[in-house]
């Protein structure tokens, strides 16, 4: 009831540690090279506001960063010729209206307005057969803002036991940008170098991504004065990103291909909440989160990703009648994953990725 904000930070803390077994140049022998690392860590903020209208109609501002990734790997490990240095950075800023249709039922519908920037670094192979010292970079940047949209609903039983059911549009975006090369040093005086980076031109470029829709069913249900369970399966449309093919806008020419061929995911999450104690509510649950990866071939290491399962706990402190905290942390059991994915020019990363994540939130929320 009335006005209420919470303003919120996630620090999220993902590792995953490469074991090569075999990497491959193009002509089948050992590619020379250290094991990978990447432990990339970001701060992800969010801000949330509502207040109501009249007693039928509520309006809600939301702001924060649904889609994201960072990771970084040293120039000379075994799989530089795949990546480097990749960020995905996404805002999303919500407004939001809500309708109390029925005594027990509330409608929601609202807009997003979402940027995207992203960056994707790699090396390039100069000699074909991955002699580092004629190893040369690659990075490409692109950047675009769209819209989407969402409907929900929610369908409250009694005062102990609330369904809800929401869509979330995935947003279209066309990424404009630059790719840009850069020759190494010892390049002219190799043909097979100068031969390879003539067919690489910097320019601008393009790029197409839709990220998937998402839809989810919840529900709470309080058991006694003291305790609440939660629960919600949410499926992801991630069959919307097959590739992303980096286009030289000039001329046509594809001068990058990130086969994903990404499949669609469920997610199952369960809950449970006490607040048996005067001015705390303690929280704990578990979660099952899937993979969109198809295989070991289209397995890429800017998101060496497995199945997930999530071990969190929480906890809400009262400040005042008007004021609490919110803290929060997760730690994730990532399954490991393997990769055979070979590059258009031939060289081969296999082996197998040992992922983990954590992350510790906090938030602060107040009633005005």
């Amino acid at each position: 009831d009335g006005p209420s904000l919470q303003v919120g930070g996630h620090f999220i803390m993902p590792e995953a540690e490469f074991d090569n077994q075999g990497s491959t140049n193009r002509v089948g022998a050992s590619l020379a090279g250290s094991d990978g690392k990447t432990e990339e860590s970001a701060l992800v903020p969010n801000f949330y506001y509502s207040t109501q209208l009249n007693d039928t109609v509520s309006v809600g501002l939301g702001i924060n960063a649904p889609f994201g990734l960072s990771s970084s790997y040293d120039d000379d490990w075994v799989g530089r010729y795949h990546a480097t240095d990749s960020e995905l950075k996404t805002i999303n800023i919500n407004p939001s209206i809500a309708f109390q249709a029925t005594n027990n039922l509330s409608l929601g519908f609202g807009i997003n307005y979402q940027s995207i920037e992203a960056t994707l670094e790699n090396k390039v192979d100069g000699s074909t057969v991955g002699n580092q010292a004629l190893d040369g970079d690659a990075k490409i940047t692109g950047d675009d803002r769209s819209f989407g949209f969402d409907l929900s609903m929610l369908y409250e039983f009694d005062s102990d036991t609330r369904v809800g059911l929401s869509w979330r549009q995935g947003v279209d975006y066309t990424l404009e940008g630059e790719a840009n090369f850069t020759r190494p040093n010892g390049c002219s005086t190799s043909g097979a170098c100068q031969l390879v980076f003539s067919q690489l031109q910097d320019g601008d470029v393009t790029a197409d991504l839709e990220l998937p829709d998402i839809i989810t069913l919840s529900a709470t249900h309080g058991i006694g004065e003291d305790w609440r369970v939660d629960a919600d399966v949410a499926w992801y449309e991630w069959d919307s990103v097959q590739q992303l093919r980096v286009v030289n806008s000039n001329t046509g020419q594809t001068v990058s291909t990130l086969d994903l061929e990404y499949e669609n995911t469920l997610r199952y999450a369960l809950g449970a909440s006490y607040s048996g104690f005067n001015d705390t509510i303690l929280r704990a649950g578990v979660a099952f989160d899937e993979s969109p990866n198809s295989g070991p071939d289209t397995v890429t290491p800017r998101v060496p990703d497995g199945d997930r399962t999530w071990i969190t706990v929480g906890a809400t402190f009262a400040v005042s009648d008007t004021a609490t905290i919110d803290v929060g942390a997760a730690h994730l059991m990532v399954d490991e994953v393997d990769i055979n994915n070979t590059t258009p020019r031939g060289n081969t990363l296999r082996g197998e990725f040992d992922p983990s994540v954590n992350i510790v939130s906090v938030a602060g929320n107040w009633r005005f």
